[in-house]
């Protein structure tokens, strides 16, 4: 697909004519509109395009305008319905003053492109009244007014009518060609009965009688004559599953049918599904059939498949994924926590932030009150005055035959300031001796604290740096939540709205 803006959410009325925002509006549509719209948002961006279409219309059916339909419409074509796409987008230009210029003409050139995808089938039967079916979905009843407009391809084209068997026949439409198709239905005895198929398995072949009817999921039930009716399902790279099934006049039946995967067809007709997710330990389903833990890529059936991912205490994903056969697809999902979880990782990864910065502030005063005891005892050791310098001047005065006061040649026992000499001169040598040793003992314990502080401080900024960010789960602005969608404000007919904008 040639790659176009989507503005898929504009949605009506976010903030009404009158300035009210939606919290405000006294209209409980309009903020279901737009609750809608935030919700249908989040969807596409994920890829799941089949649920933002029904948040978007929904939110249509509550507040209709054109710049709503207008969206539905490119999410129609980005769906490759181009049928539908074309009515939406032709419902929004009718009035096209209602539509900024811009977007009017982004709406005339993708109703172009549709346009080009688009056949139509000339249906001819024998019977006037009933209803036409493409793919066993309604589409017209009979008598039809003209061909009918399909999507360019292979489809089923069904006629049903009161007293009469369903005629079905598969015809391949070319693009902005027609071709015919001839039903002719067979009268029969008794009422039309129903059997709803179910399947997990999307985009599987659904036959009745050998007879193709649409693909799953099917959106309303297969209408077949009374009697008993074989139904199976089929899917290249799956093992076939089939029922029979008997009904009575009208009666209506439900089928489960849920083809296996065929492993020995995987490596021919399958692919990988490689999935990362935001965090570990998520489980994986794909198509109802729970896969266990994500270890590395899946092998998978090529073709859609929609999977389901979870992970304990956080909300579980949906993707609508398409495998290549022999090759691989790359999903990236990151997980929102739910309420409980959000709040305790906010307080454990702020408890430990609070307790790495008390480290590297406790780090840093052992560290401060080192290096200043080291330093201070240092001068006290080395200074011009300092003890080292003191107990160099005793010892100097202690030297034999130097002539000092405490020269060991004198007489000891001479009286001096109320003591001996010998008595004053050992006295003052152990307290120098004494001052030095402890200015070194401090000046050690210092530099000793000084490392612990620093490898505190550091222990802190690991803690810091390898703690969980406190605000990783927390709201982002709109665009980093939409992964590249814009948004830009709009005015409609009934008031101011919002247009978000995406490149696919």
């Amino acid at each position: 697909m040639r790659p176009y803006l989507i503005p898929s959410a504009v949605f009506v009325v976010l903030v009404a004519a009158s300035g009210l925002s939606r919290a405000d509006s006294p209209d409980p549509s309009r903020k279901e509109a737009a609750d809608r719209f935030d919700r249908g948002i989040h969807l596409v961006d994920s890829g799941d395009l089949s649920g933002a279409l029904a948040e978007f219309q929904r939110a249509y059916a509550l507040v209709p305008a054109p710049v709503v339909v207008y969206n539905v419409g490119l999410v129609y074509a980005a769906m490759n319905r181009p049928v539908d796409a074309a009515h939406a987008l032709q419902k929004a230009l009718k009035t096209p003053e209602a539509l900024k210029p811009d977007i009017a003409a982004r709406a005339a050139a993708v109703l172009r492109e549709q346009a080009e995808k688009i056949g139509q089938v000339a249906l001819k039967s024998n019977v006037k009244e009933g209803s036409v079916e493409v793919d066993n979905v309604e589409v017209a009843k009979l008598p039809l007014p003209g061909p009918l407009d399909v999507a360019a391809g292979p489809h089923v084209i069904g006629v049903i009518s009161r007293g009469y068997s369903p005629g079905r026949k598969e015809v391949v439409v070319p693009a902005k060609a027609s071709a015919e198709v001839a039903i002719d239905v067979v009268p029969i005895e008794g009422l039309l009965g129903h059997i709803q198929v179910r399947s997990h398995v999307p985009a599987a072949d659904v036959f009745v009688d050998d007879g193709r009817v649409g693909k799953t999921p099917l959106e309303s039930s297969i209408t077949v004559a009374p009697g008993t009716h074989t139904v199976e399902v089929r899917r290249a790279g799956y093992n076939p599953v089939t029922r029979s099934v008997t009904l009575q006049d009208g009666a209506q039946s439900e089928l489960a049918l849920d083809p296996t995967i065929d492993k020995a067809s995987l490596s021919r007709e399958g692919g990988y599904l490689s999935v990362k997710t935001s965090e570990d330990q998520a489980i994986l389903t794909a198509d109802g059939e729970e896969l266990g833990l994500l270890r590395g890529p899946i092998a998978l059936p090529g073709g859609p498949h929609r999977i389901h991912v979870e992970r304990g205490g956080f909300i579980p994903a949906e993707r609508d994924v398409d495998v290549p056969v022999g090759g691989t697809q790359n999903v990236s999902i990151v997980f929102e926590p739910t309420p409980d979880t959000r709040a305790a990782y906010v307080s454990g990864a702020t408890s430990r932030r609070t307790w790495s910065w008390l480290t590297v502030g406790l780090g840093t005063v052992l560290a401060g009150g080192g290096i200043a005891l080291a330093l201070v005892e240092h001068s006290q050791l080395s200074g011009a005055n300092g003890d080292q310098a003191k107990l160099n001047a005793d010892n100097a005065d202690s030297v034999r035959h130097a002539g000092g006061l405490c020269d060991p040649a004198k007489d000891p026992t001479t009286p001096y300031e109320g003591t001996t000499l010998g008595a004053f001169c050992q006295a003052r040598s152990n307290s120098a001796t004494s001052a030095v040793n402890s200015d070194q003992t401090l000046q050690t314990v210092g530099w000793v604290a000084a490392g612990v502080g620093g490898a505190v401080i550091v222990t802190g900024l690991v803690l810091l740096a390898t703690g969980d960010d406190p605000h990783k789960y927390d709201e982002k602005p709109p665009e980093e939540i939409l992964g590249g969608w814009r948004l830009l404000p709009m005015i409609g007919y009934s008031g101011a709205s919002l247009s978000a904008a995406h490149t696919f």
